[in-house]
């Protein structure tokens, strides 16, 4: 069984410049044909799938670039797109604040020697949180395949085999 991580990262030294590295990223871009889509940003390159394959649960990898001393040290992490993480983040954070405030409310019930029936809704809370990173799983599995795709075409550009996620 594939191990997910919720947000693979990729972790390599290559012997190539920074500039070497955004000119054979151009270069592979347009000779590639797989539907990837590139685009360089001030100090990083963001590599996406192509909108007639994208998907909601489509992947994106930002790559940025540490000067080494054997050459460049190439860092890369892969994430849902912007609305997607934003959307999961917002679940998280309202799960783990119902979690907080059922907790200490649960708490408060105890103490008094009242009957805590805010139990309930800590339960809930966890239950909610579970729900989110089942789904958040369900989605990294549906986009893997894509994931695939941005991880063989970096490690073509930057000619390592050993790459992996």
């Amino acid at each position: 069984m594939i191990k997910f991580k919720i947000r693979p990262r990729v972790n390599c030294v290559t012997p190539m410049t920074k500039e070497e590295i955004y000119t054979r990223f151009s270069d592979f871009l347009k000779r590639t044909d797989k539907p990837i889509l590139g685009k360089k940003l001030k100090h990083h390159i963001e590599l996406r799938v192509s909108p007639e394959e994208r998907h909601y649960w489509s992947p994106v990898l930002n790559i940025t670039f540490k000067k080494a001393d054997q050459g460049t040290t190439v860092l890369g992490r892969f994430g849902p797109q912007p609305k997607v993480w934003t959307l999961f983040m917002f679940f998280y954070f309202f799960a783990l604040a119902i979690c907080f405030f059922a907790g200490l409310y649960t708490l408060v019930q105890l103490q008094l020697g009242y009957r805590p029936w805010s139990i309930w809704v800590l339960l809930a809370g966890i239950a909610l949180l579970i729900l989110v990173y089942v789904a958040a799983q369900i989605g990294q599995h549906k986009g893997h395949e894509q994931t695939e795709w941005l991880m063989t075409f970096c490690s073509e550009v930057l000619r390592q085999e050993n790459i992996r996620l």
